[in-house]
């Protein structure tokens, strides 16, 4: 015996519909409340997806070039705490000097020369360990790129660092430093667009000509024109000279360290110009595909008061349909 087709009547089976669709819309509603999101995925709006993804990933870039800016300001700040303690150096060295022109003992202004050769050592030393992550600002006339925009090509800057060197062993016993070079060079760039190693170079010697470089000489005995000595006779005049380059020296570091401050602050003014763009692509990747809590929390609100009416609107429904079914049976 064939199975009899049940029919649905046309209440009924529109109440049904409307049931279904209020429920969907709910569920719907109930899992924006749960992620937070209105485009969870392309399939919900694909231009908006893809929007707040563009912008995303454009926060990303941008949060990884904050990080690059972040380590490039410790880089200068590495640099610059060695010239800090160079000018420590720098500022004994000129206490021994006076207290060499203080005395009229040879032997003890030897010795004094001694100890201020063994700083020219420390300050080479200072130098080399003045790095970070690598980098050494004033060591070698190291440089670094920090990137600043999205693309590697655009906004850009370069920390371009000097060199700082000393002789390669340490003072002898007759407190000379050897072929003692310690000097500060630079990379510049000419009217011509061309890279050269700048002469304005200042050293802790002198080269062979005696006038080439302005820093500091050895307190050497063997009368080269990079060492002094502070046992003779002229004494005064040698000092007096060397205290002047002393001061010169000084004056470089400061020049440089004025030169990485300022880089260090067009850093900082990129930190917060990045770290407020970062905000703005997140802000609009979220206006693309975040969920109005409020809005949906009303609409969770009125769909379930929906629901609840479809369920009585059907149940009443399939009561009359029941009852006019049980009217023809009793006929």
């Amino acid at each position: 015996m064939a199975v009899s087709e049940i029919r649905l009547s046309a209440t009924v089976r529109k109440n049904l519909l409307t049931l279904q669709r209020t429920t969907d819309k709910l569920a719907t509603t109930e899992s924006r409340l749960s992620s937070g999101l209105k485009v969870a995925s392309s399939s919900d709006d694909p231009y908006k997806y893809f929007a707040a993804k563009a912008l995303t990933e454009s926060a990303d870039t941008l949060d990884t070039r904050l990080d690059g800016m972040e380590q490039s300001a410790e880089i200068i700040n590495a640099a610059d705490n060695g010239i800090d303690n160079i000018n420590d150096y720098i500022s004994q060295m000129e206490g021994i000097i006076e207290d060499a022109l203080s005395t009229t003992d040879e032997d003890e202004r030897r010795s004094l020369g001694e100890e201020f050769n063994e700083l020219i050592v420390q300050i080479r030393d200072m130098a080399e360990d003045s790095d970070y992550a690598g980098v050494n600002l004033l060591c070698n006339n190291d440089s670094t790129t920090i990137y600043f925009g999205e693309e590697t090509s655009s906004s850009t800057m370069t920390l371009q660092g000097v060199n700082i060197a000393a002789c390669t062993g340490s003072a002898d016993d007759n407190g000379e430093v050897g072929s003692s070079n310690v000097c500060i060079t630079y990379s510049a760039v000419d009217a011509s667009g061309n890279t050269y190693t700048a002469a304005s170079a200042y050293a802790l010697t002198f080269d062979s000509d005696g006038d080439s470089f302005i820093g500091i000489k050895s307190a050497g005995t063997s009368g080269d024109s990079w060492e002094i000595d502070w046992g003779s006779d002229d004494y005064e005049t040698e000092l007096t000279d060397l205290y002047t380059q002393l001061e010169k020296m000084s004056n470089a570091l400061e020049t440089q360290s004025n030169l990485l401050q300022t880089d260090l602050s067009t850093i900082t003014v990129r930190e917060d110009f990045t770290d407020e763009q970062i905000t703005v692509y997140q802000n609009g990747a979220s206006e693309y595909v975040n969920a109005d809590l409020n809005e949906e929390g009303a609409n969770e609100l009125t769909l379930e008061t929906a629901q609840s009416l479809a369920v009585q609107c059907l149940a009443l429904a399939c009561s009359k349909s029941e009852n006019a079914l049980t009217l023809l049976e009793s006929d």
